[in-house]
């Protein structure tokens, strides 16, 4: 083969395979191109579908919630007509529960306060009080709640004034209780590990015959 008709076959293929590249380049960038497209429409879709949910959910959310908003209105209406009506009933002349209903009178008492008299109610408090008591000087009294932890003398016992006559254990302290005066152990009253409440009588004396 000439060499001339050489160089122009392979001119010939080399502006075949040029063409080639340039389809296949072409059709790279097409497809490129559509899948950008498809996805777009698709994203485009997916924010409408969401936009659409949303706005029926709001729609429906308004929906509740004005029915609520009726029913609660209509709870009240009936509630104050319901009101309304029990009002009338009760305020009716010769109504029994109005009758029951009544205040009772009130009572007063007379104090007087620098030679001027006044009137004035007791409270429920006042009246169910606990009276005092001018405590005995021959009664040994807890003055707080406790257990016993020792008893130091014994009944029928002359004891000095300061002698121990107890231990009383109260919020993990011993207390100790000693004789006011000399006098004579009349009763006891508590015994070693008894628990005592407050103002409870644990020992009673009695004067010593002299």
């Amino acid at each position: 083969m000439p060499q001339n008709d050489r160089n122009k076959t392979k001119a010939d293929e080399a502006q075949v395979k040029n063409l080639t590249l340039s389809e296949k380049n072409a059709r790279e960038k097409q497809a490129l191109l559509e899948k950008k497209e498809k996805s777009k429409n698709i994203l485009e879709r997916a924010r409408r579908i969401h936009a659409a949910r949303k706005a029926h959910e709001a729609r429906k959310a308004k929906e509740e919630r004005d029915a609520r908003m009726e029913r609660r209105a209509a709870e009240r209406k009936k509630a104050e007509e319901a009101r309304k009506l029990k009002n009338m009933k009760n305020s009716a002349p010769g109504n029994s529960k109005t009758e029951s209903k009544a205040m009772p009178e009130p009572q007063y008492v007379d104090f007087a306060i620098t030679a001027r008299k006044y009137k004035t109610q007791l409270t429920k408090k006042y009246m169910q009080r606990k009276f005092w008591v001018n405590p005995s000087p021959y009664e040994i009294q807890s003055y707080i709640p406790g257990t016993i932890i020792s008893i130091d003398v014994k009944e029928g016992k002359i004891v000095e004034e300061g002698t121990r006559l107890l231990i009383l254990e109260a919020m993990k302290m011993q207390n100790r209780v000693d004789m006011p005066f000399t006098a004579r152990i009349k009763k006891i009253n508590v015994k070693a590990g008894e628990r005592v409440p407050k103002d409870f009588i644990m020992i009673e004396l009695e004067p010593v015959e002299s």
